[in-house]
């Protein structure tokens, strides 16, 4: 052990080196932990033991030149001794333009103009100006560079803030100036084996081991929201043993005789393995003896611990994990498209080179003289290296076949839809818990609108999440509210917890004396209720002397406060001691043991010793743990509390077993030793626990059983409704019992009157006897034939399938099978799913149904299936924020999906989608202008438009409307689409097949209006002599077919516009005007520039727009020849063959005459 004073050259030294297998499995075991996808009890050997010694004094830390210089260029190594230093920033001025640029050009549309634009740069080679492939890509690459360096200066300041905050380190070479020895430290100066003190109000700076704190129960409160998002306080207790110091001195002992052992760097939130080894032995350490990095200290003016994870080791820092980026079904589309596009560019090219070569030898130099050829590069003689040299200057000149705008423009499009539309709109705010609609990802907008299953979480999702203790069985006896004029002293009228105003239960814990209550089972049961959990009592700040319960979880809030309001409060918890007044008689009961909840064990325990010193274990779960646990199974009283759980099931209530079992001291005292053995294990820790939790768990004595109400949420039938009539179907994924799920299922309006219901349970496998694939293939088989008898009745089928049958239908070899059956019914409710098999539930429908998936839930068991869904929904609730934080959109009430999807959702598909396809259409429109020219320049690739023109059409021109467009158009009213849901089928099914043949669509579209486009401009004004005799050369033809095509295919835009608005008008009418001072003032800059582009367009502007030819033929008769059969088709499929759309269009039209006159 290092001495008093001595420098601490490393602050921990690491156990022997982990082999490459078992390397391999705590990699793989952390990226599962952090993705909330796999559990670590599942691993085969947990990871190596560090051992970190506390040192009473260090040298400051040191930077290296080194160190300084790769931070410049983005690489933070580490020195002698790891630092608690953090950089979250993605770039650094040096390393910003190279990193930014090669992500960009990632992205294959930015590539493939970087290499136009390196074509054009060839000498003789390009028969268009550099500028105009430049340009445009500027812009898109600097859009996003200015993005994405404005988000990077942020991360920048936020960590520099971050790390150079202070913090105060105890340190013996200090002690003489306060006689304390406290000194502030940089949070970046951390460094493991550091002995810190926190104070109120302070965010911890690493992982610390708590020591020492000044409460009488040696505990603190932590809030965890920056971890996750949970608000409500934590309790975290000090190590034993040293806990009553505050000065360095105090701590000279444990620096010297101590050393921590703990797990290997890792994301989990919710564990830790260590030990404290002293000369005594090993010490236990877990996760409520660490304060994590990120959260902050309240309640608790401050507290002393001993840092063990720093800088990146810290957990909060493991788990700061990119998400992985979701990919729309209409991106996947556009990157098809792309391709599509691509191909014919290159058929194109090839065949426009072919035709060249044709034209040079049909045309012989002595015929065209004129041409002046040299027969050297790049004016080739006719052959195979000429034609290489057309097929790159064609390749060049129609590579706005692709329309580089597109990505950005869409990009820009989502941002819009999300902060002008989703996060204002007021409808989906909730005013009672303040909590507005926040869009947590902007490429997803369009996806809401082609949504086919919406995967739901039960509580606290549909439900409230506000419990309500109301029915309680005890001895055989059903207890609950029954007159609801009942009141009682201390009991709120309005309470939700309503058994403590039930009359028979009162007066049974009011008759006798204190010795026959101490023996009736309603003292037992309630004393259990008061004991066995995990809440925290403290004062409410509103009210002194009321006691406030924090808890984790509403179900067990719910229980304490029951309890209490009927005799039974629980005044103080702290690890060593839980204190509970029963009638006016406090009572103190030793913790020997807390055996926790998880969602594997689905169970709780504690074992206490009593006032009288009698050992008791208190457990309570659900139901399928704790019968499977009793000593006498079988037993009438048994017997009739399952009777009751039916009917509490039936009612919609969420229920709970109450058991116990008495424990002599050598039977504790044995179970004690192995258990501590397990507790200070550094492999497989958590499933040695389990084991030895398992053991003590058994020959239970059933108590009782409780009944919790969670009440619908408002407008969740409605909800529910409008969904299934939007041809969305809801499946609900619940830990609920059977007849739970059922009740909620018929109360929600899941399942509605007239549709039948099928439940598939583990037992159909078991009756069966199903062990192979095959046999278990016909169960499932069964099931289905049984919902098509339903079905055959003339009845819309409803699912009930139970977590056991899942476990087994899940198997990859089955899951056809499965979705196969779920796919015939009109809702799904699936029981006693766990976390694990929410997620897989939702790969499933992903993968064999291949639907858009939307997963919604609230809690931290929701995670898996958010994530695992192309869209993740997370509510705000009483579960914390860790659903919220892993979702992609978030809100406070489950009736806001409705909303979002058939509203939202079905806008920003329609909108979205005619975002790429007109995009498309422009540039088809613009090109094939280029392709015609060729047929009469003797397929040159001479380019029929001038520098500017060309770096503007994408740009300016015919960018910003479709930008208003996007954000702007509605077909339908919001009230309309709201009140009509089967409206949302035009998204809805909106497959990618029917998105290619209106890309086919738009393509015809595209060749028929460049015809009239080019050709009537050109054989008008190009045939046309001027005031002076002479024909307008190509830059003023080119001039008037540009103007031409930007009215045509904004007026195209104007007849898909069904919402005008002011800002429509203005957007719309503003880019067609200012095309002619735009050509106006180039066409007059030749006497002052010489900019490449202004030259050969001097004279242009006046000569076109004194020209009547110019207005009637290039304004009026070539976009209203293009645009006729628009026109035509549009009022074709309005009077003739209207859809559902049209219908309703026609019906708001027809309202608003009505109220005009």
């Amino acid at each position: 052990m290092a001495s008093e004073g001595a420098s601490v050259p490393l602050a921990y030294v690491t156990a022997p080196e982990l082999t490459k297998s078992e390397s391999k499995k705590s990699t793989e075991a952390a990226n599962a932990a952090a993705d909330g996808a796999a559990s670590f009890r599942q691993q085969d050997a947990a990871p190596a033991a560090r051992i970190i010694q506390a040192h009473l004094s260090r040298p400051d830390v040191d930077r290296s030149i080194l160190q300084h210089v790769a931070k410049a260029f983005g690489v933070q190594l580490k020195g002698a001794v790891a630092t608690n230093e953090v950089s979250t920033a993605k770039y650094t001025l040096l390393t910003f333009l190279p990193v930014n640029l090669f992500e960009q050009f990632l992205r294959v549309a930015n590539l493939y103009f970087l290499l136009t634009a390196i074509l054009q740069l060839i000498p003789g080679l390009s028969p268009t100006s550099w500028f105009t492939t430049v340009a445009p890509l500027v812009f898109v690459l600097a859009v996003n560079a200015i993005k994405e360096g404005y988000d990077d200066v942020h991360r920048h300041k936020n960590d520099n803030q971050i790390n150079n905050r202070e913090v105060l380190r105890l340190d013996l070479s200090r002690s003489h100036a306060d006689g304390k020895g406290q000194v502030n430290t940089f949070w970046k100066d951390v460094v493991a084996g550091d002995l810190l003190k926190v104070r109120a109000d302070e965010e911890i700076p690493a992982d610390l081991l708590l020591l020492s704190s000044p409460d009488d129960d040696h505990l603190c409160y932590v809030e965890t929201a920056n971890l996750d998002g949970e608000t409500n306080l934590k309790i975290k207790y000090a190590w034993s043993r040293y806990n009553t110091g505050t000065t360095v001195g105090d701590f000279r002992e444990f620096a010297n005789e101590c050393a921590v052992g703990c797990e290997a760097p890792n994301p989990r939130l919710y564990s830790f393995d260590g030990y404290v080894q002293t000369s005594d032995g090993k010490s236990p350490v877990d996760i409520n003896n660490l304060l994590l990095r990120g959260s902050i200290l309240r309640k608790t003016p401050w507290v002393v611990g001993v840092a063990l994870n720093v800088g990146s080791d810290s957990k909060i820092v493991q788990n700061m994990t990119q998400a992985p980026r979701k990919v729309t079904q209409l991106e996947r589309v556009m990157n098809t498209l792309v391709m599509v596009q691509f191909s014919i560019l290159l058929i194109f090219c090839a065949v426009l080179a072919g035709l060249d070569q044709m034209w040079l030898r049909q045309h012989p130099e002595s015929r065209v003289w004129y041409l002046k050829s040299v027969n050297a590069y790049p004016e080739l003689p006719p052959g195979g290296a000429a034609w290489v040299i057309m097929f790159l200057r064609f390749l060049i000149l129609l590579s706005n076949m692709i329309p580089i705008s597109l990505y950005v423009t869409l990009e820009v499009v989502k941002v819009f839809q999300c902060a002008l539309l989703l996060n204002s709109d007021r409808q989906m705010y909730h005013k009672d818990s303040d909590t507005p609609f926040v869009c947590r990802t902007t490429t997803l907008n369009e996806e809401l609108g082609q949504v086919q299953y919406v995967l739901s979480d039960k509580t606290g999702t549909l439900t409230q999440n506000v419990m309500g203790f109301v029915w309680a069985s005890i001895a055989g006896r059903l207890y609950k509210r029954a007159d609801r004029s009942m009141r009682a002293p201390k009991v709120p009228a309005n309470t939700p917890h309503s058994i403590a105003l039930c009359p028979e239960l009162r007066n049974t814990l009011q008759s006798g004396n204190a010795a026959d209550l101490e023996r009736r089972p309603e003292h037992v049961f309630l004393l259990n209720l008061a004991i066995c959990n995990t809440v925290v009592p403290g004062e409410d700040p509103r009210e002194p002397g009321k006691l406030l319960y924090q808890a984790s979880s509403p179900d067990e809030e719910a229980l304490v406060q029951g309890a209490a309001y009927l005799g039974y409060e629980l005044l103080a918890r702290t690890t060593d001691f839980v204190r509970v007044r029963v009638h006016g008689a406090v009572h103190t009961y030793d913790i020997l043991a807390t055996l926790e909840f998880n969602s594997d064990r689905k169970r709780m325990s504690i074992i206490v010793r009593g006032p009288d010193g009698k050992i008791t274990l208190m457990c309570k779960g659900a139901d399928s743990m704790i019968l499977a646990r009793l000593k006498d199974k079988n037993s009438d009283e048994v017997q009739i509390v399952q009777q009751h759980l039916t009917e509490m099931s039936g009612a919609g209530l969420r229920t709970l077993l109450i058991s116990q079992k008495d424990l002599t001291a050598d039977e504790y005292t044995q179970w004690q030793d192995m258990y501590a053995e397990a507790q200070v294990a550094m492999e497989n820790r958590e499933d040695r626990m389990a084991a030895e939790q398992e053991k003590i768990e058994t020959d239970l004595r059933l108590v009782g059983a409780t009944a919790v109400e969670d009440k619908l949420q408002d407008g969740v039938p409605d909800c529910l409704e409008a969904l299934g009539n939007a041809g969305i179907k809801v499946w609900v994924l619940t830990g609920d019992k059977v007849e739970t799920a059922i009740s909620i299922a018929w109360s929600c309006r899941l399942f509605v009157d007239g549709m039948g219901i099928v439940t598939f349970k583990e037992q159909d496998f078991l009756r069966a006897k199903a062990k192979t694939t095959a046999e278990r293939l016909k169960v499932i088989d069964s099931i289905q034939h049984r919902v098509k008898e339903v079905i055959d009745n003339k009845m819309s089928v409803g699912i009930v399938i139970e977590g056991g049958a899942l476990t087994v239908a899940l198997e990859p070899e089955l899951q056809d099978a499965l979705m196969a059956l779920c796919k015939l019914c009109r809702a799904v409710v699936c029981c006693r799913v766990s976390p694990m098999q929410k997620a897989q539930i939702t790969h499933m429908v992903k993968n064999r149904a291949g639907a858009i998936t939307l997963g919604i839930g609230d809690g931290a068991n929701d995670v898996g299936m958010i994530r695992a869904a192309h869209i993740g929904v997370g509510i705000s609730g009483r579960e914390g924020r860790a659903a919220v934080l892993a979702a992609d959109f978030s809100f406070a009430q489950f009736s806001y999906l409705q909303r979002l999807l058939l509203l939202h959702g079905r806008w920003s598909f329609l909108r979205n989608r005619e975002v790429v396809l007109y995009s498309f259409y422009k540039n088809w429109a613009y090109v094939l202008v280029y392709v015609y020219l060729q047929f009469v320049a003797g397929f040159s690739a001479v380019p029929i438009f001038t520098t500017l023109l060309i770096s503007t059409f994408n740009m300016i021109f015919t960018a910003c409307p479709i930008v208003a467009f996007a954000v702007i158009e509605q077909d339908l009213h919001k009230d309309t689409i709201l009140a009509n849901p089967e409206t949302y089928a035009s998204s809805r099914t909106a497959t990618k097949r029917n998105t290619l043949w209106l890309f086919v669509m738009y393509m015809i579209a595209g060749a028929w209006h460049s015809l009239p486009v080019f050709f009537l401009c050109w054989y008008t004004l190009g045939w046309t002599p001027g005031p002076d005799g002479l024909l307008q050369d190509l830059s003023g033809v080119g001039t008037a077919v540009f103007i031409s095509l930007v009215f045509t295919v904004t007026l195209k835009l104007c007849l898909r516009t069904h919402a005008w608005s002011w800002i429509t008008h203005l957007v719309y009418w503003l880019s067609l005007a200012l095309l002619f001072p735009f050509v106006y003032v180039l066409s007059i800059l030749w006497p002052s520039t010489s900019i490449s582009g202004v030259a050969d367009m001097t004279g242009t502007g006046a000569w076109l727009f004194s020209s009547a030819t110019f207005w009637l033929a290039a304004l009026a008769g070539a976009p209203a020849i293009a645009l006729l059969p628009d026109i035509a088709i549009m009022l074709f499929r309005r009077y003739l063959r209207p859809g559902v759309v049209t219908l309703l269009q026609e019906q708001e039209l027809l309202q608003k005459v009505k109220r005009r006159l």
